[in-house]
């Protein structure tokens, strides 16, 4: 990272170099000066910015010759006067929204533009960095590829790919992916970023950026603008041509995971091993992404215990009957689901409400996380999804066997291989939110189309 950041880029007497997060034992600022011995650079002046008490101390008794240590909060006001560094060299934290206090969410909120949606905090860490960077200056980050494509970083894509005449923007020079395992306590698909902040007139004529993978190979792209996902021009995929003007949201009702019950180990039963006065009326077959891997979605092996109507009403505790008597045996644990402490759902829902009038339709499902996307019929439209399951339910008027054989077929695998989020071990996430983007062709969706004309 320290040889990428001098790369065409070598220090001249008087340049800045910024180390945000820097740690106890501030590896950057070592390669640095390491770099800068071997090959006979003017060091830098550095700065060295960490907040934790702890790691600040143990840097402190560094023998570090060019830095200077600020034991200050990198987000906060503190360091809004800092810049301008010709150099950021980092790997900011990775701290998801669920570990930020309401007042720090609120804080940021308020301060950073990409602080949108559930955040994470190292989306601020380049905000901030970026601020501090002279024109003509270069950050180099290592951080979690998914900033490339997830939803929440759409703020910070824009960020970098925007700019108008006359204001400071970016260009993406690299994205180089690293190995997966090259931070073995997280599953973080790392990739290292560098970023040139360049002004209007002084634009280079190509804004291409080199990508690089994890299988050796590399390419040039020109990166998308307006935030939307850089997945596919990352990943070498040109899908332009399967636009229809017809996307998998336009031809479904609901594109949505399984059902959640908060106690699966109470709710959820092997078929040969229901209760004694659950059976029928108060079960519903279910699947799960592990079922369906061995067994499809043609003859599910378990049961939900369901309080549900048909029409997906909650009955009154006093109307449950049979379900009572057994879910009375599990009260205190049912009680203890955070549903029930934090929302007040009565003690016996589920912690998702079962969108009945959707859920028992016949439906197409498929894992929430697979190595290759497959997707199979549930015609019954008896069986409720888990969790580890998504289902689509087809618009009136949508071919049921064209969208499925297309689903099932190598353009939409291509498709989803260039946009799904990436989980451990080279699987993919089959989220709602990208997989209705998903172009689908016309043919099927005729009769619905057929029936909007009239």
């Amino acid at each position: 990272m320290a040889r990428r950041l001098f790369e065409g880029n070598s220090p001249a007497e008087g340049d800045r170099i910024l180390y945000p997060g820097c740690g106890g034992e501030a590896p950057f600022a070592k390669a640095v000066e390491a770099i800068c011995r071997e090959e006979g650079y003017p060091l830098p002046s550095g700065l060295a910015v960490e907040n934790d008490p702890g790691l600040a101390e143990q840097a402190e008794g560094l023998e570090i010759n060019h830095l200077r240590l600020r034991k200050v909060d990198f987000l906060g006001p503190e360091m809004a006067e800092e810049g301008p560094f010709d150099y950021v060299l980092g790997n900011p934290p990775y701290v998801p929204i669920e570990g930020l206090s309401e007042e720090e969410k609120a804080r940021y909120r308020s301060s950073f533009q990409v602080a949108k949606g559930r955040f994470d905090l190292y989306l601020l860490f380049f905000e901030r960095a970026l601020s501090l960077l002279a024109p003509g200056g270069r950050l180099v980050f290592v951080t979690p590829e998914k900033w490339e494509y997830v939803e929440t970083a759409r703020p910070l894509r824009k960020m970098v790919t925007g700019g108008g005449r006359g204001s400071a923007n970016y260009h993406v020079e690299e994205i180089n992916h690293i190995e997966e395992d090259a931070f073995p306590q997280l599953t973080a698909y790392p990739s290292v970023t560098a970023i040139r902040r360049i002004e209007d007139d002084a634009a280079p004529a190509d804004l291409a950026t080199r990508i690089r993978t994890r299988d050796g190979t590399s390419h040039r792209t020109q990166l998308p603008s307006g935030g939307e996902s850089w997945a596919a021009a990352v990943r070498g995929k040109d899908l332009s041509g399967m636009e229809t003007g017809l996307t998998l949201g336009d031809v479904t009702v609901r594109v949505s995971p399984g059902m959640a019950t908060g106690a699966d180990a109470v709710f959820v039963f092997s078929k040969d091993e229901v209760p004694k006065g659950l059976s029928p009326k108060w079960t519903r077959p279910t699947v799960s992404g592990e079922e369906l891997t061995h067994g499809g979605a043609s003859n599910p092996q378990s049961v939900f215990a369901c309080p549900y109507r048909s029409d997906g009403t909650l009955p009154k505790e006093s109307e449950l009957g049979a379900f009572g008597e057994w879910a009375a045996r599990h009260r205190e644990r049912l009680e203890n689901r955070s549903c029930v402490q934090k929302t007040g759902k009565q003690w016996y829902a589920w912690h998702e409400t079962p969108p009945m009038q959707d859920i028992l339709r016949p439906k197409i499902v498929f894992k929430d996380i697979a190595k290759e996307p497959k997707f199979w019929a549930e015609r019954t439209g008896e069986i409720i999804p888990r969790h580890t399951v998504y289902y689509l339910v087809l618009e009136e008027g949508v071919s049921f066997d064209q969208l499925l054989d297309y689903l099932n077929g190598p353009v939409a695998k291509e498709w989803m291989e260039a946009h799904c989020q990436r989980a451990a071990n080279g699987f993919l996430r089959l989220q709602s939110r990208v997989l209705r983007k998903l172009p689908v062709p016309t043919r099927v969706a005729r009769e619905r189309q057929g029936a909007l004309a009239l």
